[in-house]
Order: C-alpha cells, then sequence, then structure tokens
C-alpha cells in the first residue's frame, strides 16, 4: 500500500520527467541541428527561444516541485494555482516560442491554417477549453486522478492542451492575416473563460459543501479549513485570470485604436499630397 508523500516531497514521476525531456529536446533539435532539413526554415530568433523555455521551465517547476504533492493531496488551492500557471503562464509561452515556419509544418496546407484562425475555431477552442478542465474537476475523475499516477498524468498533460486550445486563437498561427481582428480578440478575452469563472465562484460560496473527500480528510495548514482552502482555489480560479483578460483586452483595444488612427494619418497625408500636386499643377 503507497503511502501519502510529504508537502514538501518533489514529484519525480518517471512519466511526467520524461515528458518534459522529450518536449525541451525535441524543441531544441527542431530549431537546432534539423532545423536546416525543414522546408521554409529560417533561424529561430533568440527572444523565442527565450519564451519557449521560459514555458517549459514554468511547466516543470509546476508540474515536479512540492506543488503538485500538495495540490495532489493536501489542498485543492495549491491545485488550482499549478492550473493557473499551466494555462496562463506557461501554454502561451510555449505557443509565443513557436516559429511560424514550424507551424506551417505542424499544419501544412493554407486551408488548414486558415480553419484554425477562424471563428468557428476559436469557438471550438472556447468549448474544448472549459469542457477538458471541468470534465476533470468532476468528482469520480478528480480522485482517479489523485489516486493514479496515470491518471494525474493524463489530467496535466490536458490542462497543458487545453491551455493551448485557449491561447492558440490570439498567438497561433504566427501570420497575423488570418488571426483573429482586434473586435473579435476582445469578445473572444471577455468570453473565453466564464464557465471556469462560474465554476470557481461556485466553489466560493458553496458554503458547507467540500467538492473532494480528498481535501476534506487532510491534514489541514496553517490553519487552514477545507472550506476555506476551497474558497481560495475559486477565488485563484475566478479572480486572477479575469485580471489578465482585462490587461489582454485593454492591450488590444488600445493597439486596434492607435493602428486607427496610424491609417488615418496616412489617409490624410495622402490626402494633403493629391492636393499639393493639384495646385501645383492649376499653377
Amino acid at each position: 500500500m503507497s503511502t501519502t508523500p510529504q508537502p514538501t516531497d518533489w514529484n519525480l514521476d518517471p512519466a511526467a520527467l520524461v515528458a518534459l525531456t522529450l518536449l525541451l529536446v525535441g524543441y531544441a533539435l527542431a530549431v537546432g541541428p534539423l532545423r536546416a532539413r525543414m522546408p521554409e526554415s529560417q533561424p529561430v530568433p533568440r527572444k523565442l527561444i527565450v519564451r519557449f523555455v521560459a514555458g517549459w521551465a514554468s511547466l516543470a517547476l509546476s508540474v515536479i516541485s512540492p506543488l503538485d504533492t500538495l495540490g495532489r493531496y493536501y489542498l485543492f488551492s495549491a491545485h488550482t494555482a499549478q492550473l493557473f500557471i499551466i494555462i496562463t503562464l506557461s501554454a502561451p509561452l510555449l505557443m509565443a516560442g513557436l516559429p511560424d515556419w514550424l507551424m506551417r509544418l505542424i499544419l501544412p496546407t493554407r486551408r488548414l491554417r486558415e480553419a484554425s484562425g477562424g471563428l468557428l475555431f476559436s469557438v471550438i477552442a472556447v468549448v474544448l477549453f472549459n469542457g477538458l478542465i471541468l470534465l476533470w474537476h468532476a468528482g469520480p475523475l478528480y480522485e482517479a486522478a489523485i489516486h493514479s499516477d496515470f491518471w494525474h498524468d493524463m489530467q496535466l498533460l490536458t490542462f497543458v492542451v487545453a491551455g493551448m486550445l485557449t491561447w492558440w486563437p490570439l498567438l497561433t498561427p504566427a501570420n497575423h492575416q488570418i488571426r483573429l481582428s482586434s473586435p473579435l480578440q476582445i469578445l473572444y478575452l471577455a468570453g473565453e473563460s466564464i464557465p471556469l469563472d462560474v465554476f470557481g465562484v461556485y466553489a466560493i460560496f458553496a458554503q458547507g459543501i467540500i467538492f473532494y473527500h480528498t481535501y476534506a480528510v487532510a491534514p489541514h495548514f496553517w490553519g487552514i479549513s477545507a472550506s476555506i482552502d476551497q474558497q481560495i482555489a475559486g477565488g485563484i480560479l475566478a479572480v486572477p485570470g479575469n485580471v489578465i483578460d482585462v490587461i489582454l483586452m485593454s492591450v488590444v483595444f488600445f493597439a486596434w485604436i492607435e493602428r486607427m488612427e496610424r491609417a488615418q494619418r496616412e489617409r490624410e497625408r495622402l490626402a494633403d499630397e493629391q492636393t499639393a500636386q493639384v495646385s501645383g499643377t492649376g499653377e
């Protein structure tokens, strides 16, 4: 019978370590020694490599550090903190580190690239993102992921995939021409995590209801009861992500306004040049 790890234990699950190693080595080979063999490949800017490595490092720490042990066996709030790191930090950094030519190899036809950048795919991404995460938080599946290394690894893998799906319409493909327009990006950011937010709000106000048996009987750290732990977890799900969404919506909005103003100034400049040419011809 396996014993429960100590809260300070690191998660050294071989499957997780192998997956993390393959991810980093695969990227290093693709942008390094194997790049010359790939069609239309170009040197990868250092900033892309830094983004990918930073995303990988944040993912690795969230998966193998004691945060994983705490979230799996002791605190629901630690689990939601891990989830937050994966979907709002690791996933976008990993995607932002993928060069355009590598994405063209992953999506080899123009039809696929256009489909992955369309409005329909954005709707599908929202449904899958929320659906996959909420599915894993259904009681039986969640408890299975706690007590089984295989299902725990599958849960974490699903979180990474879901995180990439929700960022795909904003970050990938790298071709700006087939990304969502700025108004649609704002609309997308406003609604992409509403179901998960509702779950978080419910966790905050679910007085006397403990979602998962494991946390109800786990040792209480720092005087945090299971109900308070669940409320903190709900706050992590509902609040920081929305703050980030508001910041991103502001960035997209002001960039959109700036582009419109720049285009207007360019039109006015061309109009002035045409007026000057007409005046010069009249003289």
